[in-house]
């Protein structure tokens, strides 16, 4: 089974259902065996500013950045982009930080949407009809 680890915090998702979600979705693609180990870390902008910057060279904030490894994948989150684009889209924190999730798990299993000519989007609104985000 995945391994997966959660640090931080948010409101209204506990750990617990990030795991839950997490492995539904890993579940979802039939891709449970290509993960052993996923690390979620929910972080503020300015921690995210900073990773931003060292691994991406960009001076900004981010919501989602994506480490992959060997059969595992680091996930960082900023929890205040996720509440800022959830009131922009009008939908739950809880719902903007699964999306986000699913995100960076196709991030952490090689697809890449700025090479792909829209193969990892069109998986990604595929594997929310198959997990229930809408």
């Amino acid at each position: 089974m995945t391994q997966v680890e959660v640090s931080g915090t948010t409101p209204r998702i506990s750990h617990r259902e990030i795991t839950t979600f997490t492995r539904k979705v890993l579940h979802a693609l039939d891709r449970l065996d290509d993960m052993q180990e996923i690390s979620i870390a929910l972080v503020n902008d300015a921690k995210m500013r900073n990773l931003n910057r060292k691994y991406r060279r960009k001076n900004k904030t981010t919501d989602v950045l994506t480490f992959p490894g060997e059969l595992s994948c680091e996930i960082v989150i900023s929890v205040d982009r996720a509440r800022r684009q959830a009131a922009r889209e009008k939908h739950s924190i809880a719902t903007e930080l699964r999306y986000l999730i699913l995100h960076g798990l196709l991030h952490g299993l090689g697809y890449d949407h700025e090479t792909d000519n829209g193969e990892m989007n069109a998986l990604e609104m595929k594997t929310r009809d198959a997990v229930g985000l809408h």
